[in-house]
């Protein structure tokens, strides 16, 4: 080829009319140089505080733990471990909400879990244990968004968890997940989620139920809730004595979670007595409530896990509560695990060494 036709090619190519632009508009050039060096950097710089944020997030156990393969092993402290597979766990919560539990047409808008309590049925062992989780655990969650998108998981209260779903299934399987990865990972196997419309079904399936008020938070607006009072629970007192707090007071969840221990307490004993006369009968009467009421149970298991439930062993010392510290959030309090200590609960709970 010709030099002519070189030179005649390369002014019509696009390298030729991008330097011949460049020539003609300098102080556009330089302008776009500038602000294209500033995305960069800017860039650059939001990756750098992401992975610093990343690196200073909350860590759960199931994140300082070694896994190794998965739940079934781990390793900690130098020690193996191994997964009691006789366990069923069971994940109740109760929710802000009246009226019917009902699948809402969009994400985000459900209500809070106000309750979460994690039920461990050791069939080995021949135990029951409760473990109460403050709602105000800051811990893993999964969101979505309004038309139901996963936008992963961030560090958030836990009892979002619930209020980010869809008000039905996918709002009950993402409270089980994240309490899942707070403990490491254990699999949740059972879920019972229940709101306020459903506690006079609850407490008239076992007759109602007398507890001992552990503190005097509810005494000055409920006379007989005086700490040390004997009180039988029924339709009249019992929504104001597992739910009311002063909402004006720092941590008021905490007392409320010791009554709703007592509660618990004394229920299951009697639960268990209602279970020995008749299980069919039970089953029928937490039908009736089932408006109120999401549930992964089938009859089948919860016959299964009646029979369990009635020969373990449970008292006032089965309740397994997870160690902490409180602190004032910029709008809720916060509740933050102690690492150490609930590593050490899962291992007791859930593994034996090998």
């Amino acid at each position: 080829m010709s030099r002519s036709k070189r030179k005649h090619r390369y002014r019509h190519s696009r390298l030729y009319r991008i330097r011949r632009w460049i020539r003609h508009n300098k102080k556009q050039t330089v302008l776009f140089t500038v602000l294209g060096v500033i995305f960069v950097l800017g860039l650059v710089v939001w990756m750098r505080n992401a992975l610093i944020q990343q690196s200073n997030r909350h860590i759960t156990a199931g994140n300082s733990i070694d896994m190794g393969s998965g739940y079934r092993r781990i390793t900690y402290n130098g020690k193996e471990y191994q997964y009691n597979s006789l366990i069923t766990t069971v994940l109740y919560a109760g929710v802000d909400s009246e009226g019917v539990l009902e699948t809402m047409g969009s994400y985000t808008d459900a209500p809070r879990a106000d309750s979460i309590n994690l039920v461990i049925l050791d069939k080995k062992n021949q135990r029951m244990t409760i473990m109460p989780i403050n709602r105000d655990t800051m811990t893993e969650i999964r969101r979505y968004t309004v038309s139901g998108k996963d936008r992963g998981t961030y560090t958030s209260h836990l009892g979002l968890a619930y209020t980010y779903g869809d008000g039905g299934k996918v709002s009950c399987e993402n409270l089980r997940e994240a309490v899942s990865k707070l403990l490491g990972d254990i699999p949740i196997n059972e879920y019972v989620v229940t709101n306020r419309s459903s506690m006079p079904y609850i407490n008239q399936l076992v007759g109602g139920v007398m507890v001992t008020v552990p503190n005097d938070d509810l005494a000055e607006n409920y006379p007989e809730f005086q700490k040390g009072a004997s009180v039988k629970l029924d339709d009249t007192n019992i929504e104001a004595y597992l739910r009311s707090r002063d909402t004006e007071e720092d941590f008021s969840n905490e007392g409320r979670m010791e009554r709703q221990r007592s509660y618990m307490s004394a229920y299951v004993e009697q639960f268990k007595i209602v279970l020995e006369e008749d299980l069919s009968d039970t089953w029928n009467k937490v039908e009736k409530m089932n408006k109120y009421l999401q549930t992964s149970i089938t009859k089948n298991k919860y016959i299964n896990l009646a029979n369990l439930l009635k020969r373990i062993n449970f008292d006032e010392n089965s309740f397994s509560l997870i160690e902490g510290q409180d602190a004032q959030g910029e709008l809720h309090d916060e509740f933050y695990v102690d690492e150490t200590a609930l590593q050490e609960k899962i291992i007791e709970l859930f593994y034996e060494e090998i």
